[in-house]
Parts: structure tokens; sequence; C-alpha cells
């Protein structure tokens, strides 16, 4: 509640890519306890209601939807559409596609999202990865949004509200900076793994969370009061080893993303108005400049949108600059944004009045990112249109955009995902690219792809997955892999790539087991059952989970914060109870067995110290049996002062800090699992990439942890399928 509660003394017009709406009224950002036990005790539906958008705003979607889900228990009778298409975005966003369904069937312009949901063939085909694809995360990424890449002449554009200068803040709630618009050359950008660089994963979450943005452009709000309510921070400027800002935008006063570029360098791009309108509200407009070696000059304001009503944006150009795509929210559209088009015979000529474009195109939600690739195709996203959840990216033959015909085709993942996807481009045969998508931690970041049509043999299928970390859900690279194929009696090897991802060959119908292994992880595995459909074009089957790999091992140690004990006692107070119960539950989750260990300091004498330490973690091993943990799982140590972590023995001058700091309780992992322990001795590194081996060289049941396990296949499978053969002409 204290990280999440917005009043509504403002209005504030903020229009976000999932809102079906087109807008959200918020207002002043609060940050007290008072505030929100105040508004909590008031009733707990505007309250949960104001949670429920700040988590959405701050991209928290897990806690958004169980927030959501405690306004309301007993389903979508009588919810509005508005929350109705949000929640069956949040559950689109985990994949529960089935639930997603339930609340947008009885949307207006939803009932073809909602109905397709609902078949498992047709989820499944958007899901199934294609092997002619590759992607990857650049090292230009930060922990901040990167966003919407445009290349142009072996440089790539891109915005980002990094720290690039110092100047007024976009957002008062957070104090965080405007878009800027960054180039960097083309051979600068490499394919990373961890592009976190150095930032601790929840670090990177907090700071990514709390930047709001009109569809990844800026704040659509009021300047004008900011002054009284901006957060109190001086940001210096920082330099990244990756790009710059373009010259001749690092004056730009408000925010500047998303560009175009023609063959003529005229340069588009969105911003804000310089003014805001009567009631505060500063929407975005669409500039042009020229492009040359200095930059970006002669910049002007196109004759597009309207200040006091609707914001233009996110401008597309084809390579002769004779037809700009744009989105906007002009009155009477279609949806909450829509696609318009403008036409030109030369480039000097004032573009004509825009167009709305067809309704194979626009729906009822948002239709956002146009661009326009070099072999005439026009790229957009959209969160209404049947997808894999969030903004999916699309494609159109752009003349068939424009004439109103044609059909629109769902890029299948890769490239989409259950995310936010969107801003694509790509060079000018179309083998690479870049997009954005936020499918890692929710946190916006520029994707590389790679298309290499394969010559796919009819007889050979796939089936492939990810290996993450289960703590933090990064990839894991160079994982190794292993496929039992029951049917052929062999196991193939894998390692995973920079994304974790491993692919296997099938050459015929079978149950198989999938198992991944890496030093100092636990490993995991799946087992499934793969049917090969030779009438399907695609030839790709997408694994049913994600395997993921936890680094607890014997003799791993936490500190637990927040257990204190009154003086001279040892009864667990309430203030240590929460500590406790998340404990208790890492034991529901993990099938791990543990120590709880209770330290004191140096002062009093070691046998009392002692014999304190050992009542105090008794006691709390109690409180969490209690709690139906079995005690054989647990087991309590008192040290005393026997480990002490700094220099404070007896007789030592000390501060109470340096004390304080001997006084602690940890839990210690004591043993785990058998069916995780029991192969921990595999050497992944003798197994090598792309091999098919006997499953003979892997100790007993190495392949029959999983749930549900698969027996070995007969000795005589070949014979027995030759019988049936017989029998069959026999007949």
């Amino acid at each position: 509640c204290t990280a999440a509660y917005m009043g509504s003394n403002t209005d504030i017009s903020s229009p976000y890519p999932h809102d079906s709406s087109g807008g959200r009224t918020f207002g002043r950002w609060y940050g007290m306890d008072t505030e929100c036990q105040k508004v909590l005790r008031s009733g707990k539906g505007i309250a949960y209601k104001k949670m429920a958008e700040c988590y959405w705003e701050m991209r928290e979607f897990d806690k958004c939807l169980k927030t959501y889900m405690l306004i309301y228990p007993n389903g979508s009778n009588g919810v509005d559409a508005s929350d109705k298409t949000r929640i069956g975005e949040l559950y689109a966003r985990e994949g529960q596609y089935k639930l997603a369904s339930e609340w947008l069937k009885d949307v207006k312009g939803y009932e073809q999202k909602a109905a397709t949901y609902t078949q498992e063939g047709a989820i499944r085909k958007m899901r199934k990865d294609s092997i002619d694809w590759e992607i990857g995360l650049l090292n230009l990424n930060t922990i901040y949004r990167d966003f919407s890449p445009f290349i142009y002449n072996e440089i790539l554009f891109f915005s980002s509200n990094r720290n690039g200068i110092v100047r007024k803040k976009a957002f008062g709630w957070d104090g965080n900076n405007y878009s800027h618009l960054w180039e960097i050359p083309l051979k600068e950008i490499q394919t990373v793994t961890k592009f976190k660089r150095n930032l601790n994963v929840n670090e990177a979450r907090t700071k990514s969370k709390n930047l709001a943005g009109l569809f990844e452009n800026g704040d659509n709000k009021s300047i004008v009061s900011e002054s009284q309510w901006l957060i109190s921070k001086t940001t210096s400027a920082t330099k990244y080893p990756f790009g710059k800002i373009v010259e001749g935008l690092n004056k730009q006063k408000l925010n500047a993303a998303t560009i175009a570029i023609d063959n003529n360098n005229h340069f588009y791009f969105s911003s804000n108005y310089l003014t805001s309108d009567k009631k505060g509200v500063n929407r975005i407009c669409l500039m042009e400049g020229i492009y040359s070696k200095d930059g970006v000059t002669n910049i002007t304001k196109l004759n597009f949108g309207d200040m006091n009503s609707y914001s233009v944006m996110h401008p597309a150009v084809n390579p002769q600059g004779n037809i700009l795509i744009f989105s906007s929210d002009k009155p009477n559209g279609n949806g909450g944004y829509d696609l318009y088009y403008s036409t030109r015979e030369e480039p000097k000529h004032t573009w004509s009045g825009p167009k709305q474009l067809s309704s194979i195109i626009n729906t009822k939600g948002n239709e956002v990112f146009p661009s326009i690739t070099p072999d005439g195709k026009l790229y957009f996203s959209s969160n209404v249109m049947p997808g894999l959840g969030g903004l999916d990216i699309y494609r159109i033959l752009l003349q068939e955009a424009i004439d109103g015909n044609g059909k629109v085709e769902h890029l299948s993942y890769p490239i989409n995902s259950s995310a936010d996807d969107f801003g694509l481009t790509q060079n000018a045969n179309g083998t690479k690219g870049f997009f954005t998508s936020d499918r890692l931690n929710s946190d916006d970041n520029i994707y590389s792809f790679t298309f290499t049509p394969l010559p796919h043999k009819s007889e050979t299928f796939y089936i492939n997955g990810f290996v993450l970390d289960k703590q933090t859900k990064l990839p894991i690279k160079n994982a190794t892999t292993f496929m039992y194929n029951q049917v052929e009696d062999s196991v193939y090897i894998c390692k995973t790539d920079a994304l974790g991802k491993y692919n296997f060959p099938l050459l015929i119908s079978s149950p198989v087991v999938i198992k991944a292994i890496e030093a100092e992880y636990i490993a995991d595995c799946l087992s499934t059952t793969v049917t090969i459909d030779k009438t399907n074009n695609d030839s790709i089957e997408k694994a049913p989970k994600d395997l993921l790999l936890s680094k607890y091992s014997i003799g791993t140690k936490w500190k637990l914060n927040n257990i204190r004990y009154d003086f001279d006692k040892y009864n667990i107070r309430a203030d240590a109870k929460p500590t406790l119960d998340s404990v208790i539950d890492i034991l529901n989750k993990y099938q791990i067995n543990v120590e709880l260990g209770s330290h004191t300091d140096s002062r009093g004498s070691f046998a009392y110290n002692l014999v304190l330490s050992e009542n105090r973690v008794k006691s709390a091993v109690a409180y969490i049996v209690n709690k139906g943990i079995n005690p054989k799982r647990i087991t309590a140590k008192g040290y005393g002062e026997s480990q002490l972590l700094n220099k404070c023995a007896d007789n030592v001058a000390c501060s109470e800090a340096a004390h304080q700091a001997n006084r602690r309780t940890e839990v210690k992992i004591s043993e785990l699992p058998a069916s995780q322990t029991k192969y921990q001795n595999i050497d992944p590194e003798k197994f090598k990439d792309g091999k098919k081996i006997h499953p003979s060289a892997f100790p007993k049941g190495f392949f029959n942890d999983c749930n549900p396990p698969i027996q070995a296949p007969p000795a005589n499978t070949q014979d027995i399928e030759i019988r049936v053969v017989k029998n069959k002409a026999n007949d």
C-alpha cells in the first residue's frame, strides 16, 4: 500500500498501451503509511482500485492481477469493459489464455481475440518457435526504457529515457527523464546474455518499474504544476559506453522519440507540444527535420494533431518519402489509438490531410508503433487483434493497407510473446533487424533478430524451450540439455544459446524427457509426448514449460532480519512472526531440510549465551513446526558467541552496531531432496553439443525422476511394428 497509492486531486489524461479506454485519470503520488491506512479504512474498493492502477503503471503485473482479484473475487459479472480488458490482458501475459477469454468474451471488439484464446491449436501455432529466426539481447540496453529502434545508413537510432544530460525531469511521481533519441553505429552493437551489466536484478527491476510513459514516448500530463510535487533529486549527466544523443535534438525541451527517416534525409519524430491545454494536458505532435552527419536541423512541427483535443505520434515513412503513417487518438476513430496515413507527390510538397486506415487494421483497441520496411511492408503493433498477449507485431503490404484489402499477418514466436512486442526495423533484404519487447522482467529492451530461411526436411520436426535461473528468471547460457527419445532409445545433447534456448530434432512421434544440468545448479526436467503432424506446415513444437535451475545447495545460508527478542527472553515476539512466515513459505515451496541457527554477541558468559541462543532458536523452530512443517525437516542449533562475524570478542570495545551484527538468526540448507542431488556428480563438460548417444552413458534412472516418468522402450519395438503391418496386410 505504501508504494502503490495514487490520489485523485488533479486530472491527468494518460493513455497506456493496454488501455482500451484510451485514457486514465490520475493525480498526485502519495507514499505515506498514514495516507494508505486512511484510505484502506475508508473502504477497500477505491483503495484496491488505485493500487491496481499503480501496479499496472509500474509494470508489477503479478501484483496488479492479485489486486484485481481482491476487487472482483466472483468473476466478471458486473465488471465494466475497461477492467475486463485489463484483467484479460493480465491473464494473457501469464499465458492463461482460457481465463483471459472468460474476461474478454463479452467486451465489444474483443470477440475474435477471446475466441482465439479458446482454440488450443491456434495458440499452439502462434507460440511455436521457428528455426528460421534467432533473437538476442543487445549490449546497449540499460535499466531504463530502451525502445523503438530504426536502421539508417549503418546506424541504429533508438529511443531511451536513460540519463543523458541534466534537464528538467518529465515525471513528477518518480523524477525520471524525458525520452531522448540516441544513435550508435551498427558495428558497435553486440548480442549479450546478461544485459543488466553489473546490476542486481532486484535493483534493475525497481528502477525500471518506476518509469511512466505514453506508449513509450513520454508523460501526457501537465507540466505547469510539476514543481509543486516533483521528487527532489539531482541526477548528474551519465555517459553510457553505447550510443549518444542525436545531435540537434539535445536541446529538445520535452520528449523526443520514435523516429523514421526517408531516402531524402527527412527526419521524423514524436515530441510534446511546448504548452498544455486548459486542463494541463500536454499532448504529442509530429516533428520533421533534415538529417546529416552534423545531426538534425530545420526542425518544424507537422500540421497534424490538436494540442487541445488529441495526439499524433509514432511516424513511419516509406523510403521515397511520399507516404507517412502515424498513430493517433483522434476523435471518432475505431478505438483508442488508430493508424492514419498521409501522402504527397514530392518531398517539398505539403502532406495531405490524414486518412484513417481501414478496419482490417484498426480495432477497438490500440494500433501503435508503425514502421515501413524497405521491402514495402507495413509493420505495426495491436493489443486487440488475436495474438499472444500485450502488444503483438503484425504486418501487411503497405499498398494493401492503404487500399483497405489484403490480410494482416501475425508474426509468431519468438518475435511475438505474451508480453509487449513493438517497434520493428530491418535491413534492406529483411535478414537482420531489431525490435522492442518487455518479455524479460517487464522491462523494455531492444532485441536483435536474424532471419535465415533453412531448407526444412519434411520428415524432421523440432521441440525447443528455455533454461532459466529459477530465482532470477534470467537465461542460462551453455547449459547442457538432454532429450531422451523413448521410441529411438537415444539421447540428444544441446547446449543452450544466449537466451537459454535449446532445440532438439524429432523424426517420429514419441514420449520424451528433457533434462537440463549446469555446474552449481540443481537439475530440472520435464516429461511430455510429442505428436508429429506432417500436415502442419509448422515443424516446431514448444516445450510445455521452462526448465528452471536452482542454485540452492547444501550449506547455502541466509540471514533472517527482524528476528528480535526481549532482553533475556526467548519467546517469539509479534514483529518476528512475518519473517518466520517467510521461512515457512520457502519450506512449502522447496522440499529442502534446513537448520535454524541462533547467534549472540560476546557480552555475557560463553555458557549463558549458548543456552540463551539454544532456547531462542528452539522457540523459533516450534513456531514453524506449529504452522504445519514436518519437524524432521528443520533442526535448531544455538551457537551462542562461538561464530562472531567481527573482532568484538570478550573485553574488546565495540559499538552497539558492531555487536548487533553478531546477534543474528540464520537459515542453512542441510539436505536436498534425493531426486535433486542424485546426479550432481555428472560433469556437463564431457557432453558435446549436437551429439546423439545411448542412454547407457547415464546413471540408472537419470531420466525417470520427472513427473510422470517414462518407461524404457521394449527391446523388440521394430519387430512389433513389422508384425502389425503384416497383420493388416493379411486382413
